[in-house]
This record gives C-alpha cells, structure tokens and sequence, in this order.
C-alpha cells in the first residue's frame, strides 16, 4: 500500500508542475503578443457580417429571435423580426458562426472568406429525422475550459423526469434509475467519485453539492435561505425535516422538470467571472423561448406517472412570443411502500421580444411550483408511527436581455438578469419515542433554575435562594418527559432570494489582438421571514444521547438577519494567431464582499492554443471560486443544556420536586472564513475525420469547507449541582457540584476536499454503413476528505456527572478518508433518419472502486481540554495512566485503514425514440437490461458482500404535437 501512495503522490507532483509550467507558457505567449503584431494591426480592415436567418421549410420563414454568435470573439446578436442580423467591425479574417434557435438545430460553421454579400442561413427541425442525432453531451464549441452542452433530443431520449437524470450523460456519470423519492441534490455533483456502495460521508457529498450552481435563465437558483432543520449544533446533523434538501447542500433539482428545458451546460473546468457564488461548477439550464407547437407528453415507469404540455405562440404585429408549459408527477418509493411518495406541479410562462428597434431583446417568465415529500402511516407500523411531509410552494419571477449599443466600436452590449424568488416550505415530523426520559426546562435564559411548579422557588438550609426564575417567565417550569410519547415537530420557512445583474460586452483591437472583454456587478440577497421550528414542550424532538444533557428549543426564523453578497468582476477574452494558429485566453478578476464584512478576491483564467489548425488544440485552466456562507452556518441557533439538580418524580409522590437548571451558549463563529476551491486543469482536444477526442487531467483543493461540528471553543465549563430534601420539608441542600464540559458544535471551516483525476470523451463520426454513432467517455477520480481540525475524544461523555473527565485532542486531519474509481460508458447509438428511429446501448463499467483511510497519531492525544475551566492545555509531563486521564486515550480501531477495491461492474441499458410522422414520439428505457446483480466480497471481511449494480428499471413515454 505504502508503494501505491507513493506513486499516486509522485503522478500528483508530475502533473501539478506540467500543469504550472503549461500557464506559464500560454501566459508568456499573452504579452509578448501586445508588441508582436503592430504593422499587422495597422493593416487590418474591419468589414460588416450580416445575414437572414430562416427555418428549413416549405414555409422557409425567417426566425425572430435566433441567437448569432462568431467565435471566438464571443460576439452575440439576436434576428429582428425579418430574421436578420448584423455585426459591425469585426476583424477581416476567418471566424466561426453559431446559430441556434428553439427546437432547431443549432448551425457552426466556418466562414473562411469575408461575405461580400448578406448571408442566407436555414436552421433544420432539432428532431430524431436526422442523419446525426446528439443523445450524447458534447464539448462547448467555445473551446475554453471543460463543459458538456446536452441538447433537447438527449434530454428526450433519456426520459429525464429531473435535472439529476441528466448528469450520468457528463463524464464520470453512470445511469442510475430516475427517482423523486428521494432528495436530489447530492446527486449534482461534479467531479464526484463514483460511490457504488456509499463509501464516503454524507456531509462531503453534501458539500460538493452545496458549492454547484445551478443557474436558470441566466440568474442563479439560491438554497442559501434553507433552515429546514432541527439544530445542527446539537446532533451534528443538518438533514431537512420531513424531506426535501438539506440546508447544508444545494437546490434540490425534483423541482427542476425538464418538460421546458431546451439545453444544460455542465461547467466542470473554470468558469468565467461572471459566474460567483459557487465551489465546485455550474450547471446552467435554458428554458425553451420562441415559436412551439403545442405538445403534450406522459411518462410512468413502475413507481412514477408524469403529464405535461407546453406550446409557443408567435403574437402578431411584432408583440413577441410567450411560452407557457406546466407539468404534474406523481412518484411511490416502492409499489408495495405506497405511503412514501412525493408529488410535484409546475406552471410556467415565458414571454420574449424585442423593443426600441430591435435593440433591446428580453425574456421574462414566471415560474410557480408546488411539492410534497410525504410519508403517510404506515398501517403495519405500531411502534414508531412515523409520518412526515416536506410541502413546499414557491414562486420566481426572472428576467434576462440584452441591448445592442448603437453606432460604437468599443462597447457593444449591455447584458442583464434578475430574479425574484419567494418559497414557502412546510415539513412535519411525528415519532413515538421509547427509552425517553429526559430534562426539559421551558426557559430560553442561560442561568435559570425551574421546578416543575410555576414560579415556585426554593431554599436552601440557610435561607438562599436556589431557584432562578427570570422575569417575565414567571409562568414556565420544568418538565420531566415520559419514557414513551408522540413527539410532532414542524417547521415553517419562507425564503425570499433576489438575484441583480449587469455586464457590460467591448470589443476592441490591441496590436495584433482581438480584445472581447466585459466589466459588471451582481447582488445577492437571502432572507427567512418564516415562524420556524415549533413544537410542544411537553413533546420536544427526542435528545441526542451524544451530546449529553443537550435539549431543543423552539426558534423563530423572521429574527434571522439576511445575508447579502456584492460583486464586481472584470474579464479580458482575447483571441490572436500565431504562425497562422489560433490563441485564445480568458483572464478575469472577480470580487466579492459578503455578509458580517467578509471578502475575497478569485482570479480566473483559461487559455487554448492550436497546435495544428481545425486538428489538434491544448488547453489549460486555472482559478479560484467562492462560496459564501448560508444562514445556517451565519446564524446557527443557541445550543441549551437542561441538568437536573434533583428528580423525586420516579416516587410517585404527589408533592414530587423536579428542579433543572438551563445553560444557553452561543454558537456562532466570528471567524468563519469564505470557502473556496482551487481548481487547475490541462487537456488537448484532437479533431479527426468529424471525430473529436478530449482529454483533460484536473487537480482541485476545496479549503475552509464549512461545517457544523465540535471545536475547541464548542466545550464549556458547567458546574453540575445536585440537591436532596431536608427531612419532609421543601428545603435543599447540596450533595454534589461536579465540574463536566457542556459538549455542542459550531459552524466552522475544517472540511477539507483534494480531488485529482483524467477526464476523457471520444466522439466518433457516424459509421454510414451501419447507421451508428460510437461515444465513449470516462473518468478517473481520486478524492481524500478530511476534518482540518483537531480530533476530539471523551470516552465517558455519557457517564455521571462525577465520572466526566477532560477532552482529549488527536492531531489535526487525523483521519484522511480516500475513495477512487475509474468510470466509463460506451453509448452505440444506431438511427433510421427516414423513420425517426433511434437505438442508444448504453454500457457502463466501473472499472476500479476502491476506498480506505490513511490514520495518523490516533492513539495518543496532543493536548486536552480541562473539565474545570474549559481552556486547552498541552500535556507534557501529564500521566495519562492515571484515572483523572485514562477515558481521554482512544482505543485504536482502524477498520477501514486496509484498502478495499471492488473488481469491474458492468451495467447494461437501452433507450429507444421511434417519431410517428410530425405528430406523435414514443420511447422507451431499460436499465441492467440483463438484471446483472454482482455479489462482490469484501477484502476487510471474508463475511461481508456487497450486492451491486442498480436495480432492473423501465420507463415508457408518449408524446404528441397538436
């Protein structure tokens, strides 16, 4: 093993310095460009690219509002109302032109010579008639960093029912069954490694996913208002109540239907500057806009039913085009488990057009959703009576334009977005809780002392008062809870999130450069006005034994301050051409400030160069991103401790004492920094007889990863006093007061990420002969995860109060868990243009799934935190033999440190799509077609199988064109 780490840590160093050295190159090149090309400058003409744009019809009716773009100057236009356009001063040399529309086929082409006369171009029916049919997720055509673009005809084929589906067409993905059971967002994930038996923690799953972005019509989707949780501060956990996403992870993507959506690009590489509030990527979706037959689809597999329509109508005399589309799903977990479900509608409007002579071109929508994740009783089950909903009822105003600048060479557009979101959310939770009992005081005041009558005190044998009643909670007492009760708890959350953008587009020449830069600004605002966790106090949530004499409290989320991010970003994207051979690079700054006075700067670059011309290019990519803290981890709730000073309730006794006293910390964390993830790659793409191969090895460091758990400020000294009668009186007196620590969690950015890994995707061209297309794409992924901070240990946390002892603190990032795999998919697909048939085998093989922990000094601690007063002390010349010692040295248990690797799975699947003339479309899917269920023996224990592979899964879908 000792060898393989070696290996693995010398192919890091080699790629690291390769990839180093590369931008060094790319970046020498740049500036020795700005002096290089003066006389050719001077020499250059400028000269007008315009055109018409039609559909490929009988018909042949110019298209209104089709995007134009000319790479690689990324210069974008939209057609007036004829269906032309016009580009001034542009450089007098070859350059790419890119067309797309709603339901088209988007056209790249090359003009090599400068039209000396107005283009004519006809877009093609986007359908399953053409010789070439993309169900396969392609690379950007702008050729900067790693992005896969997946069109309409993959997201139908598929049958995607969410935008989770979706990802197993990006390299790395694998097919897993469409399911809306269950939460979706940790399955956005980018660069994720493959986790066929769930090897790695949630909370890291849930970090990843909390850092992707996924942005809808040109604004970004925000989670960062979600408090659907109980109290991460005392279990640690931050799950949503009753369903839905976790706070601590990103947008659950069920409530993304993809009925409406005409393309998604998946940014895997560096994203541009424009792009902020983010870690790990983006995944930017495009609704349809533009003209639409109206067309209705229903779908169902086993345990879903799906119906939706959408249609986009053309209004006359130049009043643009709306689109309006909505959708309901209804989804079982298991067709025998029907009491678990979740249920989905949505509505949406999009209306698109053109102002102040075709200058300004617009696109706002309004969309409304509703949501249910629901678990009904079960009639068999007796003893927990569990029963949850996570409701949720949003709705989002966005809007997304352009206004082309009139008669300037410099400034060419100003681009804006916006949205407006406001989602009610709604969860309930019942349990019977056994095993219980427990301290509850009702008070929210650190230091009170109540008994189980109201404002009743009590004396000691000297006349003092023991009770500490705080004014104003004069009505509230302690309650000690039953062994078994029905505990129902619901929380209310109202999360309003606005999204404000500008960017201003130039254009200009610098020697022998062609400069297409852009300057803007965005703001961000999140805001909970809901009335939050509520629950009776005879019936709170049932304690978690880890954190002893922990209690919950009730919490109102209107209270909670917003937060707010602010950023200005500038971008250069210069273009040139060195001995005839083209250089592209994207370099910008991006700034942000966010809430509590807290900054960062993300420089961002990507840069490609032509090796050979239209064959063979190398890229490389180098950047930071930041993802601002959400209002769970700005404003986490106070962690309260209820002790019980004396309990005469098991007695029986009419006039029983029940006394506790509360202790209320505060859990925020001042110095919580901005998480951030530096990301670095390098890759050639290698064009071959309309074959395109891509390869692109990656390295990414995520540091200051924010999470909810113990610190050394999170333990705090408590005297734990306990009392007993004086003879029959009500009178007390002392019988202990013990020194313990009161143990919670705090946010904090201990969470560490190191991903390296080789991405890869060949595309071969359509084999004439036999009607098929091959696609092969992979991923090799390695990722160590890791807590940055101490380990603590205390091996009688749940003891008396008299046997508590200190904490003890292990080195920092003690425990490094490492997982890996090598993915890949095969997709052959075979098509009959003159029927509309399309054939897709799918085969997926994870060819190497391997995990295991690399432990450090695990069994002797560094320092120790003191039961007596809470600071942090070293343990030079301390004997840890002695009893004052003994429960802080942690036993060594390295289950997980021997290295498991998994032998190669292989999953087979189909997807069929057969067009019925111009009006119906039918598919149809299967995953592990040939029910292949791997048992596969674990390399720890010779008792232990895993059962692989997802289960044998089909679906079928009816569309129709009205």
């Amino acid at each position: 093993m000792n060898g393989v780490i070696k290996l693995n840590l010398r192919n890091y160093m080699f790629f690291d310095i390769t990839l180093r050295r590369s931008m060094q190159v790319l970046a020498l090149a740049t500036i020795l460009l700005f002096s290089a090309y003066p006389q050719h400058a001077q020499a250059q003409r400028k000269v007008v690219v315009e055109g018409t744009v039609y559909e490929q019809s009988a018909a042949s009716q110019p298209l209104k509002s089709a995007s134009v773009s000319i790479l690689p100057y990324n210069l974008t236009v939209n057609t007036d109302n004829e269906g032309k356009f016009r580009f001034n001063n542009i450089p007098d040399e070859s350059f790419r032109l890119v067309i797309s529309y709603v339901g088209k086929v988007t056209l790249d082409t090359l003009i090599q010579n400068r039209p000396t006369q107005p283009l004519m171009l006809r877009l093609a029916d986007n359908s399953f008639r053409l010789e070439n049919v993309d169900v396969v997720a392609k690379p950007s055509q702008s050729g900067l960093g790693s992005t896969s673009v997946i069109n309409r005809n993959a997201i139908e084929h598929l049958q995607a029912n969410s935008l989770a589906d979706i990802m197993s067409l990006v390299p790395g993905g694998i097919t897993v069954n469409p399911d809306l059971n269950n939460d979706a967002s940790r399955l956005i994930n980018i660069r994720s490694v493959v986790k066929d038996k769930n090897a790695a923690i949630d909370r890291y799953m849930d970090a990843n996913a909390f850092g992707t972005s996924i942005v809808m019509n040109g604004s970004p989707i925000s989670n960062n208002a979600n408090l659907q949780t109980l109290s991460p501060v005392m279990n640690g956990g931050a799950s949503a109540l009753g369903g839905g996403a976790p706070p601590r992870g990103g947008i659950d993507s069920r409530s993304i239907p993809m009925y409406n959506v005409e393309s998604v690009e998946v940014i895997r590489g560096v994203p541009g500057v424009k792009y902020g509030d983010l870690a790990s990527g983006a995944v930017i979706v495009n609704q349809r806009a533009g003209r639409q037959p109206l067309f209705v689809e229903a779908n169902t597999n086993p345990n879903l039913y799906n119906l939706s329509a959408s249609k986009g109508i053309v209004l006359d005399d130049r009043r643009g085009a709306i689109n309006l589309g909505g959708s309901y799903a209804y989804n079982t977990n298991d067709p025998v488990q029907a009491y678990r479900y979740y249920q989905r509608g949505t509505i949406n409007a999009l209306y698109s057009n053109s102002f102040f002579n075709e200058r300004l071109s617009s696109t706002t929508g309004i969309d409304f959703h509703v949501s249910n994740d629901g678990r009904r009783l079960n009639p068999d089950d007796e003893i927990t009576r569990t029963k949850s909903s996570g409701k949720e009822t949003g709705i989002a105003i966005n809007s997304m334009g352009s206004y082309q600048m009139p008669g300037t060479t410099w400034l060419r557009k100003i681009d804006y977005a916006g949205r407006l979101s406001f989602n009610s959310k709604k969860s309930y939770y019942q349990q019977q809780y056994t095993a219980a009992n427990a301290a509850y005081g009702m008070t929210y005041t650190d230091g009170a002392i109540l008994t189980n009558t109201p404002g009743e005190r009590l004396y000691n044998e000297d006349g003092e008062q023991i009770t500490q009643i705080p004014l104003g909670e004069e009505d509230k007492y302690a309650v000690y809870l039953p062994s078994t009760y029905l505990g129902v708890h619901q929380i209310e959350g109202k999360e309003f999130s606005t999204f404000l953008s500008a960017t201003a587009n130039f254009f200009n020449q610098i020697g022998g450069t062609q400069h297409s830069w852009l300057l803007g600004g965005d703001f961000r605002s999140d805001k909970n006005f809901g009335a939050g966790k509520t629950f009776a106090d005879s019936l709170p949530p049932y304690r978690d034994l880890q954190y002893v004499n922990s209690s919950y409290r009730n919490r109102k989320y209107s209270d909670i301050p917003a937060v707010t991010q602010l950023g200005f970003y500038v971008e250069d994207n210069m273009t040139t051409r060195i001995m005839d051979r083209l250089l592209r690079v994207s370099a910008g700054l991006r700034y942000d400030r966010f809430s509590q006075n807290r900054s960062i700067i993300a420089p961002r670059a990507n840069a490609s160069f032509e090796i050979l011309p239209e064959v063979l290019m190398i890229r490389a990519g180098y950047g930071v991103m930041a993802k601002a803290p959400s209002l769970l981890y700005l404003y986490p709730e106070n962690a309260y401790f209820d002790y019980i000073n004396i309990n005469e309730i098991p007695t029986g006794s009419p006039d029983a004492i029940f006394m506790t006293t509360t202790r209320a910390f505060n859990t925020e964390n001042s110095a919580l920094k901005i998480a951030s993830n530096r990301k670095q790659e390098v890759g050639i793409d290698l064009r071959f007889n309309k074959s395109i191969l891509s390869v692109t090895a990656f390295s990414e460091k995520l540091k200051n990863g924010y999470a909810i758990s113990p610190t050394i400020h999170s333990f705090r000294p408590v005297e734990y006093k306990q009392y007993e009668r004086v003879g029959d009186s009500r009178v007390l007196t002392e019988i202990s007061a013990d020194p313990v620590l009161a143990k919670f969690n705090m946010p904090n950015n201990n969470m560490a990420i190191d991903k390296q890994g080789l991405e890869f995707q060949l595309d071969l061209a359509r084999i004439q002969r036999i009607r098929t297309q091959f696609s092969v794409y992979g991923a090799y992924i390695k990722e160590k995860t890791y807590s940055t901070d101490y380990t603590f240990y205390d091996g009688q946390s749940g003891a008396g109060a008299q046997s508590r002892t200190h904490i003890g603190l292990y080195q920092p990032a003690m425990i490094q868990q490492n997982v890996s795999s090598v993915v890949s998919t095969l997709k052959a697909t075979h098509n009959i243009p003159k029927i509309g048939l399309a054939i897709t085998l799918t085969t997926d093989i994870i060819w190497n799934e391997s995990d295991w922990t690399v432990y450090g000094n695990d069994s002797i601690p560094q320092k120790y935190i003191s039961k007596f007063d809470g600071l942090v002390y070293d343990l030079d010349g301390v004997d840890l033999n002695t009893p004052e010692f003994t429960a802080i040295s942690r036993p060594v248990v390295r289950t997980t440190e021997q290295r498991e690797s998994l032998p190669p799975l292989v999953n087979f699947n189909i997807n069929l799509t057969k067009d019925i003339k111009d009006f119906m479309r039918l598919s149809f899917f299967a995953n592990n077609l040939f029910r292949y269920y791997q048992n596969a023996q674990s390399d720890r224990i010779s008792s232990v199988y895993y059962r692989r592979n997802i289960p044998f899964f089909f679906g079928f879908k009816v569309g129709v064109n009205l």
